[in-house]
């Protein structure tokens, strides 16, 4: 069956994706992952969550390779550390980025490899480290401190009704500097231009020598648009944003959130004619 696969590396996202609202591996899931595996194809998890706080999903898969993370930021291995795709804001840009939300009274939050600094305990950053359990220092951001310098992405947090116009200014003003995406229809988030889930997914493609036709991309959000579209086959989930969906070849089948990711890949296995698992098909 590996010689009639045609795939070599698939990249998926975490949250509603690889996982759902219970933010665990469901074994579903797990047993599509194995059986991408078991077919010859190299798993990458690819998420607008920090390296470290993605490796306990890296170390529960049993993977062991490189991490897209932070948006396509930063692609980082899982054990050795070394960074393979680097796309950082300059502390520059970085400053100037919390200078306007400050200014605009929005939760700012400063992502870079010591953590997430914010500007004050809002509900938003309470959502953030409820949905990622990922810690977050309170801290003045209008000053000088030691969370300064470059950034993986800057973060802006706001009642929804906000996100909307403040996303239409932002990519008039700052197109062709920034990557501007709403993830959360609660956070309106800017990385460097190269900073996206595909060009991290082509980094790791091009050093394991897999063309974009031999890649598969799974995800569901507008930050996995890039990757849906720049993947030889790119499958958004049921519940998948828009811009994913409309980026992706196919859709998995709708079903529970929390076997999305099984359903794709059963039915990928289908369309190529390879017979699906059967504790993959039971997710249906």
């Amino acid at each position: 069956m590996r010689d009639r696969f045609p795939y070599k590396l698939a990249a998926i996202d975490i949250d509603q994706t690889l996982v759902g609202r219970d933010k665990r591996i469901g074994v579903h899931n797990r047993e599509a992952v194995e059986r991408l595996r078991e077919l010859g194809c190299r798993v990458i998890l690819a998420s607008g969550r920090r390296h470290d706080n993605m490796l306990p999903y890296v170390r529960e898969l049993g993977l062991d390779g490189y991490v897209v993370s932070t948006q396509g930021a930063v692609v980082r291995h899982s054990n050795a550390s070394h960074v393979l795709h680097e796309a950082l804001l300059l502390a520059p840009e970085a400053a100037g980025l919390v200078t306007e939300g400050l200014r605009r009274d929005v939760t700012v939050m400063h992502w870079s490899r010591r953590g997430v600094v914010a500007n004050e305990n809002s509900r938003w950053v309470e959502r953030y480290i409820e949905d990622c359990r990922d810690p977050v220092t309170i801290a003045n951001l209008g000053g000088q401190a030691s969370w300064s310098g470059p950034a993986e992405k800057i973060v802006w947090g706001a009642d929804p009704r906000l996100i909307v116009p403040l996303a239409a200014m932002a990519r008039e003003r700052y197109c062709g500097r920034f990557e501007v995406t709403v993830t959360d229809e609660f956070f309106l988030e800017f990385t460097a231009l190269e900073a996206t889930k595909a060009a991290g997914v082509a980094a790791v493609a091009r050093y394991h020598n897999v063309a974009p036709s031999e890649v598969l991309a799974f995800g569901d959000g507008n930050n996995d648009a890039s990757m849906l579209a720049w993947a030889g086959m790119g499958i958004a989930m049921p519940h998948g944003k828009p811009a994913a969906k409309a980026a992706a070849k196919m859709t998995a089948p709708a079903g529970d959130v929390e076997t999305s990711l099984a359903r794709a890949v059963d039915a990928l296995l289908q369309q190529a004619d390879i017979e699906a698992a059967d504790a993959v098909g039971a997710a249906a």
